[in-house]
């Protein structure tokens, strides 16, 4: 994993996961019983199992950023009633993780090599801005998120996906854009997915 442009000051991730968290987690209590199964453009995940897939990834990254050597990143069991509540509490979890002092400049022994928390954190950034623009699609709605935080997301995206990774259940080939395709879904274009 590359380390993120250096127009991306560390805290910027930490706060555009927090704003991201808020947009999503919008959309995450949309949920009702008749979209629960709703499919989604991410092969294999419907929206149900988006959400599991999220808040599995934000209680992962909360051990690793308490000491969790063997993070977890399975997808917890979660119905559509405790959707909300479920995703919520995960996302104010690994805020409250990250924000500790001295987290986001430490170094973490991951799988694919020593990662700094930042860097993690703008992992997570990307994970909830293109798997909510997968739940947004799969809801019917539009993904409204904040300027800033998608900004945040392209820019981590396209300085930590490279060609190694475009790889079945990492990300897609890059698809072309539509010419007046808004910044999210350019980015979800970057990693794949058809806007």
């Amino acid at each position: 994993m590359s380390t993120p442009p250096v127009d991306v000051p560390v805290h910027a991730t930490l706060d555009a996961l927090h704003t991201m968290l808020g947009d999503v987690g919008g959309l995450v209590d949309a949920l009702t019983p008749e979209s629960w199964h709703a499919a989604s453009p991410c092969p294999d995940l419907d929206a149900a199992r988006l959400v599991a897939h999220l808040v599995g990834g934000l209680t992962a990254f909360t051990g690793v950023a308490q000491g969790d050597v063997a993070p977890d990143f399975g997808e917890p069991a979660i119905d559509v009633a405790g959707a909300s509540r479920a995703y919520r509490d995960a996302g104010a979890a690994v805020v409250a993780a990250w924000s500790a002092p001295g987290r986001l400049a430490a170094a973490f022994a991951m799988p694919w090599g020593e990662t700094t928390g930042a860097q993690l954190v703008g992992f997570l950034v990307v994970e909830q801005a293109v798997h909510g623009w997968d739940l947004a699609r799969a809801l019917g709605r539009p993904a409204a998120f904040d300027a800033t935080a998608v900004a945040v997301a392209d820019a981590v995206a396209r300085a930590m996906v490279s060609e190694g990774m475009r790889v079945p259940g990492m990300f897609g080939p890059e698809v072309e854009a539509p010419a007046d395709a808004d910044r999210l879904d350019r980015l979800a274009a970057f990693l794949g997915r058809r806007p």
